[in-house]
């Protein structure tokens, strides 16, 4: 046997079987792989044998393994010492010494699982790489496998198929190996150490491996090391097969199968559990490449197989196909599907292609609802398209297309997968009319408009700009993670004063009347003050709200705009994920506030991937969630209203805006550091006489099943010598009049003699009303001769309190 053929015989795994002298090479190899770029590698020996790894979740306790994962991948160790690993092995025992979260993704504290952390290296991508894996069966492998990421330069993490397919051999019995690479999954998570579990189903007819990538933004380090992780745990490469499934339900029909890459398919061995209904005009085929040169895909998206319509004979106008996904369980409120599937749609005769979901178990009487819908000639390539899915009962979804006018519309799908997480309706073009309002503005606003100018309800405009155009340096957008991906941001004016806010609508919500429409937001914001000014963070705020319209006009009803979600200043230098309850029983839009504080430095508020989807979802993050009661009064007193509680009282007496001209003693605003955007009263009177003055707020809203505790707080300054000058919390039956004192501070409890602000907070007895289930407000009472109080940014938490200061707890 020759030199070239011992040599061939390492590589037998990777590119066919050695034959005297020849090298057989695998057919259409090349028509599995995409890369944009070819790189060339020398190799003297292959070291890996061909293996099917199984399931791992990395031992426990001192018996921790990597189950062969090569846990130092040679393409990953330019930039970091080549003698440790880059990805470790660890427990959530060690979590506060190696970083990652503190339990394995079953809970136990013990367990082992993969940790690679970004401060190890600077290298961009650090990669973890499987042994060599047998050549799949046709229906596929499901990989299964569940990971997390927190820190910002936790970029992303993917999982990708490689292979080096033989190049050619050289004089000098040297072989040339080209890599190929697939991407087959791509994440990029706020999950701030939750675990997540991600399936990917994939076919390929060749030895191969598959490797983790861990991307790592280094930009973000540029003025700090900002220390980062990635995780991984059970691991699980096993073999998906679609008859598991059909034997599971013949056996037992009431059966739901919980199978990790259900829904799933690239249709190269079959349809994956998909099926067609009985009771439409035609069905859907199994494809490996058009015969008609008109129509059709000659390939499928990334492999052989799709499915598809054939629209010849005996196909008419109109004709209807439904291709139907297994039965599915009901999704997780806080935890939507995304379905992505990729289309191909040539030919001059194209009809219609639909997502539709059908809702109810086999049986009963099921309700549809139409996701998705695209129509026309859309050029001779593959399109992905993508939808969130939610559900609170067992559904399932269709692929409906419709012919056209000709017999030259072969529709065809492939590449279906269901991911976790809530993603903008893509093409925006193919959005159903509840999903109009998805947007990740890379082509446009999507219908999402300014505050028209006669309204005369904002300053400045919402703009659509490129992330590179931002006032931060090394901004990505969220969508394509790249500088050149579009966001949205308030504009910024030659004039600009804080406070100053953009009102940015979306398109009109229309409801049923006597309906309750229940819906989740879900978007990406960037809340980033790089440079903090010295008397705090300033940047703005970021708000949603409701606003009621008129059910034909479109006109909107005054007074309506209810507060869903807010957060106010600096928040982090990444993209954070956002997620708002939305309740009405009106047609309604939804508004986004952007408001500049005063910072002089440079920061950004953009916000991008707005995606909606029906049913009941959390406030994510759990400190966004507003409440009825309270007001940060930077442009008006929200609902709070001032009352005087004394006969005789002066009208120029009251609790009062602050303004640039008329604020006691120069005190900024709390919020932003703002000349306004607080109340205050001052009282000064010649008879010495102690005036008394009210700011009531609005009925509190019912907290809901039990008494949760709540705990109201908020800032005050004092100012004046009036040693009687105190201010005191009440709460106060909105029908009754009852009231009782819940904290009271007096100007001489101060240490301090100039109005700084201060924190107070007290816990509150009720949940929104008192025993006797009636409503109750909160009443801010100043008492002066000479002297007052400001008061800032009034905020009620879930959860119970200690009194603060200790001394403003009122005596018994």
């Amino acid at each position: 046997m020759s030199k070239t053929c011992l040599l061939l015989i390492f590589l037998l795994a990777i590119v066919g079987h050695c034959h005297g002298d020849k090298i057989l090479r695998a057919d259409r190899a090349a028509d599995v792989f995409n890369s944009s770029t070819v790189v060339v590698d020398r190799v003297a020996r292959q070291t890996s044998s061909s293996m099917t790894p199984s399931q791992c979740s990395f031992g426990r306790g001192h018996e921790l393994t990597g189950c062969d994962w090569n846990l130092t991948d040679v393409e990953s160790v330019g930039s970091i010492d080549s003698h440790v690993p880059a990805w470790q092995l660890s427990s959530g025992r060690t979590s506060y010494f190696r970083g990652g979260p503190s339990t394995d993704a079953s809970g136990d504290q013990d367990g082992g699982y993969l940790l690679m952390d970004t401060l190890r290296g600077v290298a961009e991508t650090i990669k973890l790489s499987s042994m060599m894996i047998n050549a799949t069966l046709p229906e596929g492998r499901c990989v299964v496998f569940q990971y997390a990421m927190d820190g910002p330069s936790a970029d992303r993490l993917r999982l990708v198929l490689r292979q080096s397919q033989l190049l050619h051999q050289m004089a000098n019995d040297t072989v040339l190996l080209m890599p190929r690479r697939e991407v087959l999954w791509e994440g990029r998570s706020d999950s701030s150490d939750k675990w997540l579990t991600a399936s990917v189903l994939y076919s390929h007819g060749q030895p191969h491996q598959l490797a983790f990538e861990a991307v790592v933004d280094n930009s973000v380090q540029s003025q700090r090391r900002l220390r980062g992780h990635f995780v991984l745990d059970n691991v699980d490469l096993g073999t998906w097969k679609e008859d598991e499934n059909e034997k599971a339900l013949n056996e037992n029909p009431d059966t739901l199968m919980v199978d990790p890459c259900l829904g799933h398919c690239n249709f190269d061995g079959g349809f994956c559990g998909w099926s067609n209904d009985q009771d439409d005009d035609f069905d859907w085929n199994l494809g490996r490449g058009s015969l008609n040169a008109v129509t059709g895909p000659i390939a499928g998206h990334l492999s052989r197989g799709y499915a598809y319509i054939d629209s010849g004979y005996p196909r008419r106008p109109g004709d209807r196909a439904r291709l139907l996904s297994p039965f599915m369980e009901p999704t997780d409120p806080d935890q939507p599907l995304c379905l992505r599937f990729w289309t191909h749609m040539f030919g001059n005769g194209i009809g219609m292609l639909k997502v539709v979901q059908l809702f109810g178990p086999p049986g009963s009487d099921i309700s549809s609802k139409e996701l998705w819908s695209l129509t026309g000639e859309s050029s001779n390539n593959w399109h992905q398209g993508q939808i969130t899915v939610s559900s609170n009962m067992i559904f399932r979804i269709a692929f409906e297309a419709t012919t056209g006018r000709n017999h030259l519309g072969d529709i065809a799908i492939d590449d279906v997968s269901f991911d976790p997480g809530p993603r903008p309706s893509a093409p925006q073009a193919a959005a159903a009319p509840t999903q109009q309002n998805d947007c990740n503005f890379e082509t446009d606003e999507c219908g999402w408009t300014n505050a028209v100018t006669r309204e005369n309800m904002d300053d400045i405009d919402w703009i659509r700009h490129p992330a590179e155009n931002s006032r931060l340096q090394f901004v990505k957008d969220h969508t394509t993670y790249t500088s050149k991906g579009y966001v949205m941001s308030p504009g910024r004016s030659p004039v600009q004063r804080p406070g100053d806010r953009a009102l940015l609508f979306s398109r009109p919500f229309n409801v049923t009347s006597g309906k309750m429409d229940m819906r989740c937001m879900t978007f990406w914001y960037l809340m980033n003050e790089p440079i903090i000014d010295p008397t705090g963070p300033s940047l703005g705020s970021l708000r949603i709200y409701t606003r009621r319209e008129e059910a034909f006009s479109g006109l909107p009803l005054l007074g309506q705009m209810v507060a869903v979600w807010r957060l106010h200043n600096h928040q982090a230098g990444v993209w954070k994920m956002g997620r708002a309850l939305i309740q009405q029983t009106g047609n309604y839009r939804v508004v986004i506030e952007g408001l500049w504080g005063s910072s002089r430095g440079a920061g950004s508020i953009s916000i991008d991937d707005i995606s909606f989807y029906e049913g009941s979802c959390s406030t994510h993050p759990n400190q966004a969630m507003p409440m009825a009661t309270e007001c940060n009064f930077d442009r008006d007193m929200c609902s709070w209203r001032s009352i005087a509680n004394t006969t005789g009282v002066r009208q120029d007496t009251d609790w009062r805006l602050a303004t640039a001209a008329r604020r006691p003693a120069n005190l900024p605003d709390h919020t932003f550091g703002a000349p306004s955007g607080y109340v205050y009263f001052d009282v000064f009177s010649q008879q010495n006489r102690q005036e008394v003055i009210r700011l009531v707020g609005p009925n509190m809203t019912s907290g809901g099943i039990g008494r949760p505790r709540l705990c109201l707080t908020f800032w005050f300054a004092a100012f004046g010598a009036g040693d009687t000058t105190q201010l005191r919390v009440l709460m106060m039956d909105s029908v009754g009049g009852s009231e009782k004192e819940i904290w009271m501070l007096r100007v001489v409890q101060l240490e301090s003699t100039r109005p700084d602000w201060n924190f107070g907070q007290v816990e509150l007895e009720s949940d929104g009303t008192n025993v006797s289930g009636q409503e109750v407000k909160l009443v801010y009472e100043g008492r002066a001769s000479n002297g007052g109080f400001a008061v800032d940014d009034i905020t009620i938490y879930q959860g119970g309190c200690k009194t603060r200061p200790k001394f403003a707890t009122p005596i018994s």
